[in-house]
């Protein structure tokens, strides 16, 4: 029988370091998928994801057992995208283009379609990824928790302690901005090439 988060906790809490081991299989996966989305990086999403995970342990005993495991570590995890990729800017990283191509992004289950129909995906996937990872911090991390990580906005503004009106301005201007900047890409798509 599965257990559930707060029981993990609990457990952990009381000296049970397997069940802390259960959490992080459960959501490193999620918590990797988000790092990702916002650095651009495979190597840097999976030093963040243990980074997450070690914070996570060492402040387990001020989570509120009666609140969301899940959004608990993405709040983490979110505020340490945030802060890497300020002391990206502070001291110049690599170019944007650079850390796209040393990063892989997971592969995909299955894929049944062509080659020409594969690559034509890939190469609208990278330029939708490279649009995101453009953004300005503020509005990529709303965009990444609500598109890719499927967060409600309640969710995310309880994780980025925002109010829901301002996550969903900062969603709106996001869109806008990913919308003049994927123009062309969306006319390849309605255009039928």
């Amino acid at each position: 029988m599965e257990q559930n988060d707060a029981d993990l906790v609990r457990q952990t809490l009381c000296g049970n370091i397997s069940a802390f081991n259960g959490l992080v299989l459960r959501y490193q996966r999620q918590v990797y998928s988000l790092a990702y989305r916002m650095l651009g990086n495979a190597e840097d999403a999976g030093d963040l994801v243990q980074e997450t995970f070690l914070r996570a342990y060492g402040a387990l005993a001020s989570f509120r057992q009666d609140a969301s495991f899940l959004t608990w570590l993405y709040k983490i995890a979110s505020n340490l995208c945030i802060d890497q990729l300020r002391s990206r800017k502070a001291r110049s990283a690599l170019s944007l283009d650079v850390e796209l191509e040393e990063g892989r992004e997971p592969a995909a289950d299955s894929r049944s379609c062509g080659p020409e129909e594969l690559a034509i995906r890939d190469s609208v996937k990278d330029v939708v990824q490279r649009a995101i990872s453009n953004l300005p911090e503020k509005y990529r991390i709303v965009v990444v928790m609500r598109h890719l990580q499927d967060m409600s906005v309640e969710e995310i503004a309880k994780v980025l302690d925002m109010p829901t009106g301002t996550v969903k301005t900062h969603l709106f201007r996001a869109r806008e901005m990913l919308r003049g900047r994927l123009r062309s890409v969306l006319e390849m798509e309605t255009d039928g090439k």
